[in-house]
Order: C-alpha cells, then sequence, then structure tokens
C-alpha cells in the first residue's frame, strides 16, 4: 500500500451500484431490454458469456451498444476478458479508442495481482491521452481467486482508478477446490457448512475496499427463481457492508434494489441525525445527542452516506 494513495469516499464516485444486470455484448436485443430495465448498471460483457470465436464481433457489437445506448440514468460498465488471456489487450484498444467517452467503468475479472490493475490503467492513461477524453474510466477488479483474495488489499490501493472491488463466487469457490452446492455454483451452498462458507472472503473484500474507499459488490446469487434464497443472500452481504449485488435475471432487479438501498426508516434516522448535528455546530456544542443517545462522529459518517445514497436513488428516478 502508498501512503500517497488516499481513500475516497465509498460511493461509485456518487453513481449507483445497488444492481448490476451482466449481459453478453454480442446479443444486441438483451442489451436493449436490459437498458429498458431498472438495474443500476448494464455491464456488457466480453468474456464468459461470449464464446472464443465470437469475440471480435462482440467488440464491434460492443461499441455500437456504447455509442447508440439512451442510458437512462444507468452507469454502462464492460467487463474484458482477463489479463492472462490473448483477448484483454485488444478489449481495452478497440473499445476504448473507439467508445471510451461513453464507458464509466472497466470490469478486470480474475484479478490474481495488483500489477493486472496497473496494466490496465496505463492502457487506459495513453488511450485518454491520444483521443482527448474529459473524464477518467473507472476499473472494478474482481477478486475471483485464492491468489487475489490473499492480495486483495494490494488490489485495492493500485490505482485511483479503482471504484469497487467485486466478489466473483463460483471461480473463488473453483479456486479453493470447494465442493459445489447447485448447478450455477453462485451462492447455492445451504447445508454444506455449518454457518456462511462465503463469510470470511466476503467479509475480507469488504475490509479491503471500505479501507481505500472503494465500494464492495456480491456476486450473482444463481437460482433466480428462488428470491427467498436470493434475498438470504443480498441481506448477509449488506450486513457486512456491500454496496450492490450482480444478478443475472430481470427478476433479480427489485429484491437487489429493495435490500441495498436505505429504508424509510434509516433515510429518516440519518436526516434527524445531520440535523442535530448541524445545530450542535451552530451552537459551538462539540458532542451531541438525540433520543438519550450519544451521536459520535461514526454515526454522522453513516448518516452522511445514507443521506448520500438517498439522493443518488432519488436523481436517478428524476431522469427515468
Amino acid at each position: 500500500m502508498k501512503d500517497a494513495i488516499r481513500p475516497r469516499p465509498a460511493d461509485c464516485r456518487g453513481r449507483l451500484c445497488r444492481s448490476i444486470i451482466s449481459v453478453p455484448a454480442n446479443r444486441e436485443k438483451m442489451v436493449d431490454k436490459a437498458l429498458s430495465l431498472e438495474a443500476d448498471v448494464i455491464m456488457l460483457d466480453l468474456e464468459d458469456s461470449v464464446p472464443v470465436d465470437q469475440k471480435d464481433e462482440a467488440r464491434k457489437r460492443a461499441v455500437s451498444i456504447l455509442r447508440g445506448a439512451q442510458t437512462r440514468g444507468k452507469v454502462l460498465s464492460c467487463r474484458i476478458n482477463g489479463m492472462a488471456t490473448p483477448f484483454a489487450y485488444r478489449d481495452i484498444i478497440d473499445i476504448v479508442e473507439a467508445a471510451g467517452e461513453f464507458i464509466d467503468t472497466i470490469v478486470i475479472p480474475k484479478v490474481n495481482d495488483a500489477s493486472e490493475v496497473k496494466a490496465v490503467d496505463y492502457f487506459l492513461t495513453q488511450i485518454e491521452l491520444r483521443m482527448g477524453f474529459s473524464r477518467r474510466i473507472g476499473l472494478e477488479p474482481s477478486i475471483e481467486t485464492a491468489s487475489g483474495m490473499l492480495r486483495v488489499e494490494e488490489i485495492a490501493f493500485s490505482s485511483q482508478r479503482i471504484e469497487s472491488l467485486v466478489f466473483g463466487v463460483a471461480d473463488y469457490s473453483a479456486s479453493l477446490t470447494m465442493p459445489g452446492g447447485g448447478i450455477s455454483g453462485h451462492g447455492e451452498s445451504a447445508g454444506l457448512y455449518p454457518g456462511d462458507r462465503f463469510h470470511f472472503p466476503l467479509s475480507r473484500m469488504a475490509m479491503a475496499a471500505k479501507a481505500a474507499g472503494l465500494a464492495a459488490i456480491d456476486a450473482p446469487y444463481g437460482d433466480y427463481k428462488d428470491p427467498e434464497g436470493l434475498r438470504r443472500s443480498c441481506l448477509a452481504s449488506a450486513a457486512l457492508g456491500y454496496d450492490g449485488k450482480w444478478v443475472i435475471h430481470p427478476d433479480q432487479i427489485a429484491i437487489v434494489n429493495e435490500i441495498y438501498s436505505p429504508s424509510e426508516e434509516d433515510f429518516q434516522r440519518s436526516v434527524r441525525i445531520l440535523e442535530a448535528y448541524e445545530q450542535g455546530r451552530a451552537a459551538g456544542v462539540g458532542s451531541i445527542a438525540l433520543d438519550g443517545k450519544m451521536v459520535d462522529a461514526a454515526s454522522i459518517r453513516v448518516a452522511q452516506v445514507v443521506r448520500a445514497r438517498r439522493d443518488a436513488i432519488d436523481r436517478k428516478g428524476k431522469k427515468t
């Protein structure tokens, strides 16, 4: 970690990132449908969902989609192929040169080492300078292996472009040779372990993300016909400080958005805390109490995050 890299507020630079729907970049009809949904982020996938013989065509389609998309207030992201593949460099150059001004973030899959993030950062810096882009593209490293989780703190602080860390449960499970818990391998693990077997990696990744001022994004829940399982999965990671979750089916979006949004009770409590704090500052009072309880600096920071997230949700509602 470098002291020169200072944490930023964990808010995706003000962007909502509760629900992230992954769509194959070579399936334009699926992308068009995704843009009409209530997901906060549309992620064009160039990696696992695109066959090897369609990688070149997927890049061309991604450029066309990015340049013509009516975003409706959504964040547009691309998941490139892994840095250990022969496809990643072309993903970066071909798509960013042609449509970089329309890309909000790039997801880097299966990150094992901070050097992979730095390499993408260097590529983007050169392209942005050459093309004269006015805004900087963000990065989202995906932690999907034992090696990546071992180095997650170094990865979190490896670039000022990073906005979030993403947990990839299926590949992480495979890298640890965990027994499967379902057909998809995405979170269906009830009965395999006396507790939540993903609690440790989820907690460790969230700690690294928040220490670096980043958002933490949970892996998708694979059984899209099990809404209660999805709800339990969301509640578990939200309780650990996660800000959002990938989704694989439109029916999952409403539950994900609900659980990663501040409740009305939490929002109203935050408003009261911040009002009491401002009144105390105006009166020159160093400490304040609300409903017979002391309000400290940590309570105020939490209230500020809740209000900022609610403001972002309200702004999105006005755009749609």
